[in-house]
């Protein structure tokens, strides 16, 4: 062999530099970034469009951490404030509305009696009562008797005349108002009183 290279040592040489060079450039290659082609940046901005588009959503202080590299969007979701309260005012009373229906003494009978107890349906709602009684049909010369109680029962206290005709009409209140008279009932008075 002497100082002679041979054929294969000859190519061995001329491979190692540029065997090198490559691995020097794919370092280098690796260290700088590539440059960002049309497509890259148009893609990078639709990106960051979907993302603004995107309704804001509840973070967690671990979402909310920023990361190398990104950007974090923290949005804060609040809730509508309380609605006022809406006072009810409370409920005001009708006034009684039904007519009441007069039970005793029977309409044109004879009571045997010169306190006779006035009865009638009560009417619904109704805290007080109003009876009239007279001589008079259309009862526009009466006496009047008020109940204040809810019961529809009243004896009369001041005697009748026997042998007379009455008429006499209820009608049910409250603090409202008052409701439409009964219809007008009559009675007579024996003359003679057992």
């Amino acid at each position: 062999m002497g100082g002679w290279m041979s054929w294969a040592d000859w190519i061995l040489l001329a491979t190692i530099p540029w065997v090198g060079a490559m691995s020097k450039k794919s370092k280098t290659q690796r260290a700088t970034p590539k440059k960002k082609t049309k497509s890259t940046q148009a893609r990078a901005r639709a990106k960051v469009t979907r993302r603004a588009s995107r309704p804001a959503r509840r973070v967690t202080r671990a979402q909310a951490a920023p990361t190398r590299g990104r950007t974090v969007t923290v949005s804060v979701v609040t809730s509508p404030p309380p609605q006022p309260s809406v006072a009810v005012p409370p409920i005001q009373p009708a006034r009684p509305i039904g007519r009441a229906i007069l039970i005793a003494p029977e309409n044109e009978k004879w009571v045997d009696s010169v306190h006779p107890t006035f009865r009638w349906l009560s009417v619904g709602g109704a805290t007080r009562y109003e009876i009239i009684w007279g001589e008079d049909p259309t009862l526009t010369m009466h006496h009047t008797l008020h109940s204040i109680a809810t019961e529809a029962t009243v004896p009369l206290e001041s005697p009748l005349q026997p042998g007379k005709t009455y008429y006499w009409r209820v009608r049910g209140g409250n603090e409202v108002g008052w409701s439409p008279w009964s219809e007008v009932h009559s009675f007579r008075v024996l003359e003679e009183i057992p």
